[in-house]
């Protein structure tokens, strides 16, 4: 046994040299005696020091040789490093004097006469001075240095940069293609070794987006098709001169980088492995394959323990060293980091039963979690997340989403004020792409609506997501000492369609071309409105389905498609009569005949408004699929067979999303079926409220519109090419409309001016050759042919001539994004440009209206109308035709949609609510319906 060696005595000897004493006779005699009695000296001393274990526990021998120097100094070097303390302890912010990340060169910069949200505390007025890439003096009036630009923000509020703590930018970039999906390595379950920053693509498009939302910095995770996804990056989002992502990094030019994993946990890893009959297919081999990685993991870290603490053993005089290396393994470096906590752990994960698992695991092998992410279920067990190791992870969550596989489908858009109402620490991220994170504030002011505070949900952008990193020494915060990463906004970021006007990283503006000395001026704070609740009568069967009669007072506004009502006052009504709306606006007269003993009275306090039903149309799905990635929750999709399906057929009620829907106001909708071929089938319309079919006005009408896709996403054995596709279109058309027995058959009711034909598409060039196949029928004689395109990312490009072509729009999103190869030129809106698909649209004359993009956004459609309304300063009018009879007209329904939806306040901003709904499906008057 060899534990270590004698290393060369001088450095003559190292190097092959013949030493002095050599080279002297008389000396060389001497030098031998000497070096006997030396050598006799360190042999005893050696052997007793060995024997004895006071410096080693182990016997000292010299027959065998051990490591190199080299690779023994490493081993110590990784032994210090271990026991380094405080490796992640900073000193106060205050005491910083420059931004590693700063650029030479780059001038200081005053803000002036600001609203500041310092990401911690309430706003306060005051002037920032910026410089060497730091915040370096805040509030009151400050003074420009020298060669200092001055900005005016003429009261416009200014906020820490926005920090998104998971994000896919880079590694899903778009367009999305094959060869930028770098955000998955789905070869085995667990890659705890793999790195984002491999991935990692500096020049997505998507970066200029998402700064322009004012997000500055962001954590890029790997997905979470893995238990073990691998490492997590942190970038700052400005574009660096080297195109690096080693300098993109926020902590770039920093020694003890924080590091961060991302693991995944419930059903994205058992789906995709148990589709290939491979371990897991259940959360039970989810669980033991993490536990048998760490088990390693620990096996590894106790290995490299034991090297450092024998290394630590040896003798103090002397050179020796060990004979095995430092102990280490790629495979489990990063988990052994997690154990000793230099590793931020951030896990997605959903439900109760995952979210205790994994808290059971981190007590079982030691380890902190910093973040649970998703995790739509923590707000049913915050006590057992307080259970976690050593640490109370943070939940990183969206506002909304929900329902979209089954481990989403019970979320509450309460989630976030009930996790901080028991202490813990919320925030908010995009998991861009699955949201652009350029609109990652909204997902803030959604939770500031549902009943968060202005603090909590500014903070949940900013300082909580910063210090779940390990960065809120930095970044997330306005201080004195901290990076100079800021956002100016347009109006309140909490406020619906806010946008930045500019953004600054490291104290160098993002946005081109922008001016402040065109900023609008800003009085005060923006307070949003508080709108009562509605006062319900105490009859027995007020707000039941028995509710037949009914009064409504206290109402502002009255906007129908036929008309339009103000009182400033509140003195408009609706009066109800038998379940039937007898009287809407001025009914003074009608009131008066009913006396003092009439109906109950429903009193919305002086603010009501009043709307029709707001319509659903192309929102994929709704009420055919509750669970889209759950089959056997719905109709399912039709094959290539050549067969026209109805989606009356397949309509299913009382589902999540169709109740959330009708909570909301849009108490119509059209669904049209789902299907491979180029033909989906013919949509139906039915109210959202109803119970069944045979429920009175559930079915509003049976068949709508014929439906067809043309793009990839129908491209088949059968309609290979967008050629085909377009060909099957006008043949099946000319065909139809040629036909001499006046046929029922679908295609002949469309061609013939019947019945509406809709179709998906986004491309520019196909839509003109749409309205070129269009213009050709004409010719022909089919001069009825109805057309309306929905998704239409790319239809602003030839707005003028579909307005010509009489052709409908139908936006499906209204925010759209170029992550599809058809739909590179679609618009971002402010503050990147000026116009939006939808403002083009609408002033060539098009008939356009909005659509959800998914089923569990139909319930934000008023907010999708009234963000529509800040971008193009049109009438409240005009906006609820976006989202109603603009929709029925382009679709062929009735331009008056059955039902009225009465809210608090104003529909088309943060803070009012529904008050109450008659119609929908429903019988009675539903009374203060609220989203789950």
């Amino acid at each position: 046994m060899s534990d270590y060696q004698s290393l060369p005595q001088n450095d003559q000897e190292e190097a092959g040299e013949q030493p002095d004493s050599q080279k002297n006779p008389l000396l060389q005699k001497r030098t031998i005696a000497v070096a006997a009695a030396a050598i006799a000296l360190l042999a005893l001393s050696a052997y007793v020091l060995g024997a004895s274990g006071e410096l080693s526990h182990s016997k000292v021998h010299f027959e065998n040789a051990g490591i190199s120097p080299e690779h023994f100094a490493q081993g110590l070097a990784k032994c210090k490093a271990i026991g380094k303390e405080g490796k992640h302890m900073y000193a106060a912010a205050e005491s910083r004097t420059i931004n590693p990340r700063f650029v030479n060169g780059t001038a200081p910069i005053l803000f002036t006469n600001g609203t500041i949200f310092d990401g911690v505390s309430e706003a306060f007025q005051g002037d920032l001075l910026v410089d060497n890439g730091l915040i370096v003096r805040i509030g009151g009036e400050i003074e420009a240095p020298e060669g200092a630009t001055v900005v005016d923000l003429r009261g416009h509020i200014i906020t820490p940069g926005i920090v998104d703590m998971h994000s896919h930018l880079g590694v899903d970039s778009w367009p999305a293609l094959d060869g930028t999906s770098d955000t998955n390595e789905m070869t085995m379950p667990m890659t705890p070794f793999v790195r984002s920053i491999d991935g990692f693509n500096p020049s997505d498009v998507a970066r200029e987006w998402v700064i322009s939302g004012g997000v500055t910095s962001t954590l890029v995770l790997p997905g979470s098709g893995n238990i073990m996804g691998g490492e997590a990056f942190a970038f700052k989002l400005r574009k660096v001169d080297t195109i690096s992502n080693e300098d993109m990094l926020v902590e770039a030019g920093v020694k003890n980088k924080w590091r961060y994993m991302k693991m995944a946990c419930g059903e994205n890893p058992k789906r995709e492995y148990g589709n290939q009959g491979r371990m897991p297919s259940t959360r039970l081999g989810e669980g033991w394959l993490l536990r048998e990685q760490f088990s390693k993991a620990t096996e590894l870290k106790n290995a490299q323990d034991d090297w450092c603490d024998a290394a630590h053993r040896l003798p103090r005089f002397g050179r020796h060293r060990l004979t095995a290396a430092f102990p280490e393994d790629p495979r489990y470096e990063t988990l052994v980091g997690i154990l000793r906590d230099d590793v931020r752990l951030n896990i997605h994960c959903y439900e109760t039963h995952d979210l205790e698992a994994m808290v059971r695991h981190s007590n079982e092998f030691k380890f902190k979690i910093s973040a649970f992410h998703h995790a739509l279920d923590a707000y049913r067990v915050p006590e057992i997340l307080k259970r976690a190791y050593k640490n109370v992870p943070t939940v990183a969550t969206f506002a909304g989403k929900f329902g979209y596989k089954k481990e989403a489908l019970q979320s509450s858009v309460n989630a976030p004020k009930i996790l901080t109402d028991a202490g813990i620490s919320v925030a908010f991220k995009s998991d861009h792409p699955v949201l652009n994170s350029q609109h990652l504030v909204y997902e803030a002011a959604q939770a500031h609506h549902h009943g968060l505070s202005e603090l909590l949900s500014i903070a949940a952008v900013t300082s909580v997501p910063a210090k779940a990193l390990g960065l809120d020494h930095r970044i997330g915060k306005i201080a004195v000492g901290m990076d100079a990463d800021l956002v100016v906004w347009e109006k309140h970021p909490l406020s619906l369609g806010s946008h930045p006007l500019q953004v600054y990283i490291d104290g160098i503006a993002q946005i081109e071309k922008v001016d402040p000395s065109s900023w609008s001026f800003q009085d005060g704070l923006q307070k949003f409105a508080e709108y009562p609740d509605m006062i319900v009568p105490k009859d027995q069967t007020a707000c039941t389905e028995d509710a037949e009669t009914g009064i409504f007072t206290g109402i502002k506004k009255i906007i129908l498609n036929d008309g339009e009502a103000l009182s400033n006052e509140g003195g408009l009504s609706v009066i109800v009569e038998r379940g039937q709306v007898t009287c809407v606006g001025h009914c003074e007269r009608k009131l008066a005949a009913m006396g003092k003993d009439g109906p109950p009275v429903y009193d919305l306090g002086g603010e009501g408004v009043v709307l029709p039903s707001l319509l659903s149309v192309g929102a994929p799905n709704l009420g055919l699929i509750e669970i889209d990635s759950e089959d056997s929750t719905g109709s399912g999709t039709q094959n290539l067979n050549s067969e026209i399906v109805y989606a009356a057929d397949g309509l299913k009620f009382g589902g999540v999303h169709m109740e959330e829907a009708y909570k909301a106001g849009i108490l119509t909708a059209v669904t049209a079926p789902s299907s491979d071929h180029v033909v989906q089938g013919v949509s139906v319309a039915f109210s959202t409220g109803a119970k069944h079919a045979l429920s009175g006005n559930a079915i509003i009408k049976e068949k709508v519109a014929l439906h067809l896709e043309i793009g990839q996403g129908t491209k088949s054995k059968t309609f290979p090419t967008i050629s085909s596709q377009l060909a099957f279109l006008r043949n099946s058309l000319e065909r139809a409309f040629n036909q001499l027995d006046n046929s029922d058959d679908d295609f002949a009711l469309a061609a013939r001016g019947k019945m509406h034909l809709v179709i998906d598409v986004h491309n520019r060039d196909e839509i003109v050759r749409i309205i070129q196949i269009k213009k050709e029928l004409e010719r022909q004689g089919a001069d009825d042919l109805k057309i309306a395109i929905v998704g239409a990312t790319e239809a602003w490009t030839v707005a003028e001539h579909l307005a010509e072509a009489d052709i409908g729009v139908i936006l499906r999103p209204y925010l759209c994004t170029p992550e599809k190869w058809t739909a590179q030129q679609c618009l971002p809106g402010a503050p990147l440009s000026e116009e939006t698909g939808l403002s083009v649209l609408h002033k060539a004359g098009v008939k356009v209206g909005l659509a959800a993009h998914e089923p569990e956004d139909v319930r934000q459609l008023a907010w999708i109308a009234g963000w529509a309304k800040s971008d193009l300063g049109i009438t409240e009018k005009q906006a609820v035709g976006l989202v109603s009879w603009n929709l029925a007209e382009i679709v062929g329904l009735p331009a008056n949609p059955t039902g009225l939806v009465l809210y608090n306040g104003d529909p088309f901003e943060f803070g009012a609510k529904v008050a109450a709904i008659v119609g929908g499906g429903k019988p009675g008057i539903t009374c203060n319906p609220r989203a789950f």
